[in-house]
């Protein structure tokens, strides 16, 4: 396992991704988290929006709803060279119930990816979720973690809420229970007092319906969140699958449920959370405020001075840069595409993406790998067709030998020419073919720096 490079007890103020991106390999010992539940509701503006990287400009999209466009096919090429049943999962959303929702999944896997690495071998990770996506999620999961690696999918039943004349009341969410492997988890499944006359004063094994109330507006815990849950909950969680000295990570940390949780039973915890006030929740929870008093001192004017010395007073830290990897590791899913829209004129001339590739990756064929002998044996084509969506960018573009080209036409993207030249004996591998995440990547980042050096000319 590599070393934790990052320091105990920190709330990180930035989208979660950069935050597990930077993390080394097999440093977090348990996962629990609530993210969001794409409920297309208006939480608040403090909730902040995950515009990732596929998403460019005012997109106008509210806090906990996602919108497909065109780049998405591009990711789906690149994940589904690393995950091809993840891939599957993202697509058959798209069929079977939205396209948005397909979005949904796309944003939630990424990071789900990125938390498992993170994971170490004994670890677990525990994820809150209700009936608009659970389904779907579950699907992800076992194609991130491993259906074999599935543990419980645990009830949470609340009772309070709506009642409906149309339908059965919705009174329970489930929370998913994955192990990082097999059978070498840490779990001591807690007990808890028999509610029944007949067994009343014994102890109960701990099953997997959990009735723990839920946070009604009189309750002290209450921080004005509506999505904020009992710190009950997480603290049967942290308890089951963790020991004092542990590293619990919350990757959506709102209300900072899970930190109080972690805290108190001896645990040493990280937060990530997006919204610009997360290390005031962080330490209003902590110092254990009602919402009256940590509203006013909201208002102070040297809030800033006294958050940092109740960090201080509580052993903990605040981070607005996400860590830097020392373990030299790669991360667990390629990069998003960029955040210009694909529809744009690519910025290089057909000529100029020829040379730039030829000269990074060398007189190969990327859908055969035959060697040609110089570059009037291969042909510029898209990686994604642009019947698909594909864009006219460095970052979607490959080169292919004359057969290929024929073959692959405008309907086959590059990762199905591929399968049909493995199948038909065609693909003539040295080591390995070009890896398509990987060429993006860089091809990106040349791009990137080219808009880069053209915007400063100006």
């Amino acid at each position: 396992m590599a070393e934790q490079n990052f320091p105990d007890n920190v709330i990180y103020e930035l989208d979660n991704l950069d935050v597990l991106r930077g993390m080394n390999d097999e440093t977090i010992d348990l996962i629990a988290t609530d993210p969001p539940f794409n409920t297309k509701r208006n939480r608040s503006s403090s909730a902040g929006h995950y515009v990732d990287k596929w998403k460019w400009g005012d997109t106008g999209i509210l806090p906990d709803q996602w919108k497909w466009n065109e780049v998405h096919p591009i990711w789906l090429e690149q994940i589904k060279d690393e995950n091809e049943a993840l891939h599957d999962v993202i697509t058959a959303a798209a069929q079977a119930h939205t396209d948005d929702l397909a979005a949904f999944l796309c944003f939630l896997s990424v990071r789900l990816l990125e938390c498992r690495r993170v994971l170490k071998p004994t670890g677990s990770i525990y994820l809150h979720c209700d009936h608009a996506a659970n389904g779907y999620i579950r699907m992800a999961m076992d194609a991130i973690f491993g259906h074999k690696n599935f543990q419980n999918e645990i009830i949470w039943k609340f009772g309070l809420g709506g009642s409906s004349k149309r339908q059965w009341s919705r009174k329970h969410q489930s929370i998913f229970f994955y192990s990082k492997t097999a059978g070498n988890h840490y779990f001591d499944k807690p007990t808890e007092p028999a509610t029944s006359q007949r067994m009343k004063g014994q102890q109960k094994g701990m099953l997997d319906v959990w009735d723990i109330p839920s946070i009604n507006n009189m309750s002290k815990e209450r921080r004005g969140s509506p999505d904020q849950k009992p710190l009950a909950l997480y603290e049967r969680i942290i308890l089951a699958s963790s020991r004092p000295g542990d590293l619990v990570l919350d990757p959506f940390a709102g209300c900072a449920t899970t930190i109080v949780a972690a805290r108190n039973h001896h645990r040493r915890w990280v937060g990530i959370d997006r919204r610009t006030d997360a290390r005031q929740h962080v330490v209003f929870r902590l110092a254990g405020m009602t919402k009256e008093d940590a509203d006013k001192i909201s208002s102070r004017p040297s809030l800033r001075e006294w958050l940092d010395s109740q960090l201080a007073l509580y052993d903990a830290h605040y981070r607005t840069d996400p860590p830097e990897r020392t373990d030299h590791g790669g991360t667990a899913a390629p990069d998003l595409p960029p955040v210009y829209p694909a529809r744009d004129k690519s910025i290089f001339t057909h000529r100029e993406m020829e040379e730039i590739l030829v000269e990074r990756f060398g007189l190969q064929c990327w859908g055969c790998s035959f060697e040609a002998p110089d570059s009037r044996y291969l042909e510029l084509d898209h990686v994604t067709p642009k019947s698909d969506g594909g864009s006219d960018h460095l970052d979607n573009r490959a080169l292919l030998c004359r057969p290929c080209n024929g073959e692959k036409s405008n309907k086959k993207t590059l990762s199905a020419l591929r399968s049909v030249n493995r199948k038909a004996g065609h693909l003539k591998i040295k080591e390995h073919p070009i890896h398509l995440p990987s060429a993006a990547a860089w091809c990106r980042q040349t791009l990137a720096q080219k808009m880069a050096e053209r915007a400063i000319a100006r």
